[in-house]
Protein backbone atom coordinates (compact mmCIF):
# COMPACT_ATOMS: atom_id res chain seq x y z
CA UNK A 1 0.00 0.00 0.00
CA UNK A 2 2.78 2.52 0.81
CA UNK A 3 4.12 2.14 -2.80
CA UNK A 4 0.66 2.85 -4.08
CA UNK A 5 0.36 5.84 -2.09
CA UNK A 6 3.82 7.31 -3.18
CA UNK A 7 2.88 6.76 -6.50
CA UNK A 8 -0.36 8.47 -6.37
CA UNK A 9 1.72 11.31 -4.70
CA UNK A 10 4.38 11.28 -7.46
CA UNK A 11 1.32 11.79 -10.42
CA UNK A 12 -0.34 14.94 -8.23
CA UNK A 13 3.07 16.26 -7.95
CA UNK A 14 4.15 16.09 -11.28
CA UNK A 15 3.23 18.77 -13.68
CA UNK A 16 0.49 18.60 -16.46
CA UNK A 17 2.74 19.74 -19.83
CA UNK A 18 0.90 22.21 -21.19
CA UNK A 19 -0.92 21.74 -24.79
CA UNK A 20 1.21 21.35 -27.63
CA UNK A 21 1.22 22.99 -30.91
CA UNK A 22 -0.01 21.04 -33.83
CA UNK A 23 2.76 18.82 -35.49
CA UNK A 24 4.85 20.91 -37.66
CA UNK A 25 5.19 19.62 -40.68
CA UNK A 26 7.95 17.08 -42.24
CA UNK A 27 10.77 18.19 -43.88
CA UNK A 28 9.86 18.31 -47.27
CA UNK A 29 10.88 15.34 -49.12
CA UNK A 30 11.85 17.24 -52.19
CA UNK A 31 13.06 13.94 -54.48
CA UNK A 32 9.01 12.95 -54.30
CA UNK A 33 7.82 16.35 -54.58
CA UNK A 34 10.06 17.14 -58.02
CA UNK A 35 9.01 13.23 -59.02
CA UNK A 36 4.96 14.24 -58.30
CA UNK A 37 5.62 17.86 -60.29
CA UNK A 38 6.82 15.72 -63.15
CA UNK A 39 4.38 13.36 -63.57
CA UNK A 40 1.50 15.74 -63.45
CA UNK A 41 2.45 18.70 -64.24
CA UNK A 42 5.44 18.33 -66.98
CA UNK A 43 4.23 14.89 -68.21
CA UNK A 44 0.29 15.12 -68.31
CA UNK A 45 -0.37 18.77 -67.79
CA UNK A 46 -1.91 20.69 -70.07
CA UNK A 47 -4.51 18.42 -70.85
CA UNK A 48 -6.72 18.87 -67.86
CA UNK A 49 -8.75 15.51 -68.63
CA UNK A 50 -6.15 13.80 -68.13
CA UNK A 51 -4.39 15.16 -65.10
CA UNK A 52 -8.13 15.09 -63.39
CA UNK A 53 -7.45 11.18 -64.30
CA UNK A 54 -4.04 11.09 -63.47
CA UNK A 55 -5.27 12.61 -60.01
CA UNK A 56 -7.95 10.27 -59.56
CA UNK A 57 -5.63 7.27 -60.17
CA UNK A 58 -3.63 8.56 -57.21
CA UNK A 59 -6.62 8.41 -54.73
CA UNK A 60 -5.93 12.18 -54.08
CA UNK A 61 -8.56 14.36 -52.37
CA UNK A 62 -10.43 17.37 -54.17
CA UNK A 63 -10.20 20.11 -52.30
CA UNK A 64 -12.84 22.68 -51.54
CA UNK A 65 -13.41 25.74 -53.68
CA UNK A 66 -13.04 27.71 -50.41
CA UNK A 67 -9.36 26.29 -49.97
CA UNK A 68 -8.48 26.34 -54.01
CA UNK A 69 -8.98 29.94 -53.81
CA UNK A 70 -6.51 30.58 -50.75
CA UNK A 71 -4.21 29.90 -53.18
CA UNK A 72 -5.70 31.29 -56.94
CA UNK A 73 -7.29 34.31 -55.49
CA UNK A 74 -10.44 35.12 -57.60
CA UNK A 75 -8.36 32.81 -60.96
CA UNK A 76 -10.08 29.69 -61.96
CA UNK A 77 -9.18 26.38 -61.02
CA UNK A 78 -9.23 23.46 -58.85
CA UNK A 79 -6.83 21.15 -56.51
CA UNK A 80 -6.17 18.45 -54.72
CA UNK A 81 -4.52 16.86 -51.50
CA UNK A 82 -1.76 14.06 -52.44
CA UNK A 83 -0.95 11.80 -49.68
CA UNK A 84 2.72 10.19 -50.29
CA UNK A 85 3.76 8.61 -46.83
CA UNK A 86 4.45 11.04 -44.51
CA UNK A 87 4.08 13.68 -47.03
CA UNK A 88 1.45 15.69 -48.13
CA UNK A 89 1.90 17.64 -51.71
CA UNK A 90 -0.97 19.91 -53.28
CA UNK A 91 -1.56 19.34 -56.90
CA UNK A 92 -3.41 23.05 -58.44
CA UNK A 93 -4.53 23.72 -61.77
CA UNK A 94 -4.92 27.24 -62.78
CA UNK A 95 -7.47 27.86 -65.84
CA UNK A 96 -6.88 30.03 -68.17
CA UNK A 97 -6.45 32.79 -69.20
CA UNK A 98 -3.44 32.07 -66.35
CA UNK A 99 -3.19 28.08 -67.57
CA UNK A 100 -0.59 26.53 -64.90
CA UNK A 101 -0.20 23.09 -62.73
CA UNK A 102 1.97 23.02 -59.51
CA UNK A 103 2.60 21.55 -56.76
CA UNK A 104 3.23 22.50 -53.40
CA UNK A 105 4.24 21.96 -49.72
CA UNK A 106 4.28 23.48 -46.95
CA UNK A 107 7.60 23.54 -44.86
CA UNK A 108 8.69 24.64 -41.82
CA UNK A 109 11.76 25.81 -41.28
CA UNK A 110 13.97 29.36 -40.52
CA UNK A 111 16.21 29.73 -43.59
CA UNK A 112 17.56 26.27 -43.61
CA UNK A 113 18.50 25.55 -47.40
CA UNK A 114 16.35 23.28 -49.64
CA UNK A 115 18.20 21.21 -51.61
CA UNK A 116 16.68 21.61 -55.17
CA UNK A 117 18.46 19.35 -57.13
CA UNK A 118 15.56 17.10 -57.45
CA UNK A 119 13.34 19.99 -58.78
CA UNK A 120 16.30 20.99 -61.64
CA UNK A 121 16.85 17.38 -62.83
CA UNK A 122 13.29 16.53 -63.78
CA UNK A 123 13.55 20.31 -65.41
CA UNK A 124 16.69 19.81 -67.28
CA UNK A 125 15.16 16.57 -68.64
CA UNK A 126 11.93 18.70 -69.51
CA UNK A 127 13.97 21.37 -71.05
CA UNK A 128 16.22 18.80 -73.51
CA UNK A 129 13.26 17.69 -74.76
CA UNK A 130 11.64 21.22 -75.45
CA UNK A 131 13.50 23.51 -77.64
CA UNK A 132 13.84 27.60 -76.77
CA UNK A 133 14.27 27.45 -72.71
CA UNK A 134 16.32 29.76 -71.06
CA UNK A 135 17.23 30.53 -67.87
CA UNK A 136 15.88 33.80 -66.23
CA UNK A 137 17.56 35.91 -63.67
CA UNK A 138 17.22 33.99 -60.34
CA UNK A 139 15.36 36.66 -57.80
CA UNK A 140 16.13 36.63 -53.99
CA UNK A 141 14.25 39.08 -51.73
CA UNK A 142 13.38 39.25 -47.98
CA UNK A 143 9.37 40.59 -47.55
CA UNK A 144 7.86 40.81 -44.30
CA UNK A 145 11.21 38.38 -42.57
CA UNK A 146 10.47 36.17 -45.19
CA UNK A 147 13.06 35.57 -47.62
CA UNK A 148 11.63 34.40 -51.38
CA UNK A 149 13.86 32.55 -53.98
CA UNK A 150 12.61 32.07 -57.34
CA UNK A 151 14.08 30.42 -60.72
CA UNK A 152 12.35 30.55 -64.21
CA UNK A 153 13.18 29.13 -67.22
CA UNK A 154 10.72 30.53 -70.30
CA UNK A 155 10.41 30.07 -73.84
CA UNK A 156 8.64 31.85 -76.55
CA UNK A 157 4.81 30.55 -78.09
CA UNK A 158 3.22 31.82 -80.63
CA UNK A 159 0.60 32.98 -78.74
CA UNK A 160 2.71 33.77 -75.47
CA UNK A 161 5.12 32.01 -73.21
CA UNK A 162 5.84 28.90 -71.06
CA UNK A 163 7.57 29.15 -67.85
CA UNK A 164 8.96 26.72 -65.48
CA UNK A 165 9.28 27.76 -61.64
CA UNK A 166 10.78 27.53 -58.12
CA UNK A 167 9.84 29.68 -55.74
CA UNK A 168 10.86 28.65 -52.00
CA UNK A 169 9.42 30.70 -49.38
CA UNK A 170 11.75 30.83 -46.03
CA UNK A 171 11.20 32.65 -42.65
CA UNK A 172 14.00 34.48 -41.54
CA UNK A 173 12.45 36.76 -38.69
CA UNK A 174 12.05 34.39 -35.37
CA UNK A 175 9.54 36.79 -34.38
CA UNK A 176 7.48 35.17 -37.45
CA UNK A 177 7.38 31.94 -35.67
CA UNK A 178 4.72 31.74 -33.39
CA UNK A 179 2.10 28.85 -33.72
CA UNK A 180 0.08 29.27 -37.03
CA UNK A 181 2.77 31.49 -39.05
CA UNK A 182 5.73 28.93 -39.47
CA UNK A 183 4.49 27.12 -42.28
CA UNK A 184 5.96 28.31 -45.63
CA UNK A 185 5.16 27.05 -49.39
CA UNK A 186 7.40 25.66 -51.73
CA UNK A 187 6.32 25.68 -55.19
CA UNK A 188 7.06 24.18 -58.37
CA UNK A 189 5.48 25.22 -61.71
CA UNK A 190 4.43 24.69 -64.61
CA UNK A 191 2.86 27.97 -66.69
CA UNK A 192 1.68 28.75 -70.31
CA UNK A 193 0.66 32.21 -70.75
CA UNK A 194 -1.26 33.20 -73.52
CA UNK A 195 -1.57 36.27 -74.70
CA UNK A 196 -5.12 38.15 -75.11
Amino acid sequence: MPILLAAAALAQATPVPPPTAPAAPAPVDVARMAALYDEACLQTFPIDGQLDALMMKKGATPMPADQVRISLKEDPGRGWRVRDGDQTFVVLLELPPYHACSVRASQNSTGSSVDLAPYRAVVDRFVATHRDFAAQPPMDMTRGGIRIHGEMQSRPLPNGAENLLVINQQIVDPKLLEPGTTSTPLRFVHQIVTKS
